[in-house]
């Protein structure tokens, strides 16, 4: 299966619609952490704070083959975006993203949309502060994932003698992981009906590409003893 089979029921309404110069894109700034730099080292962390307004789509080029973007939600629910990481070098036969396999839950909001949408109003989305999110590191990883998601999602389509390699394979499975934090933020009250809408927001950005956590510890996290 392919990670289309996951799609969340949210997708419909917040599918990115883009293409190459559709819209203008968002201004970064510096932060006092550390930048990406093609003349550098990838970084196991990269820190970066920018702003953008509502119809852009903001990009980031984070190391590590890796594109951090905001992408617009197409809702009529009160605009926003959804967060994504990208391969600087996308497959040519599919779209394909690493932020949406790695950050449960599936059949919900979660955190990587920083959007009104799903009886979220446009000032409730922009008061979740921070938002965390996780993230497959390849391609490779990326299809490894979309199995063993799929497997949890639909275990009667999983065949006893495939159960302990995709165990095995959810163990082996690294992740990267983010925060979003909104540093400031616009939302427009509606008129006439019209639900209010997000604006503008100002964001700063933590990614740890050797986050010390795997898909397995994601998708089945241990409750932490009383004792």
């Amino acid at each position: 299966m392919t990670s289309r089979s996951i799609a969340l029921v949210l997708a419909a309404c917040l599918a990115a619609g883009f293409a190459a110069g559709a819209h203008a894109r968002a201004r970064q700034e510096k932060s006092s952490g550390e930048q990406a730099s093609a003349t550098t080292a990838d970084p196991a962390q990269v820190r970066f704070s920018a702003e953008v307004e509502r119809g852009q789509i903001y990009e980031h080029d984070v190391g590590h083959n890796l594109v951090f973007r905001l992408t617009p939600a197409t809702s009529d629910e009160g605009g926003g975006w959804v967060i994504g990481m990208w391969p600087t070098a996308e497959p040519a036969d599919e779209v394909i993203e690493f932020v949406e396999i790695a950050t449960p839950p599936y059949h919900g909001y979660n955190q990587r949309y920083l959007a009104a949408t799903a009886g979220y109003s446009s000032r409730e989305a922009v008061r979740i502060n921070p938002r965390r999110f996780n993230f497959v590191l390849s391609v490779h990883d990326q299809h490894v994932a979309s199995e063993v998601v799929n497997a949890g999602l639909y275990p009667s389509a999983v065949s006893e003698a495939d159960r302990p390699r995709i165990e095995a394979e959810s163990a082996a499975v690294n992740l990267g992981y983010g925060e979003l934090r909104i540093l400031r933020s616009r939302v427009n009250t509606g008129k006439n009906g019209e639900p209010d809408t997000i604006a503008w927001v100002k964001f700063e950005v933590v990614l740890k590409f050797s986050a010390g956590q795997t898909l397995e510890q994601v998708l089945a996290p241990k409750v932490p003893s009383s004792r």
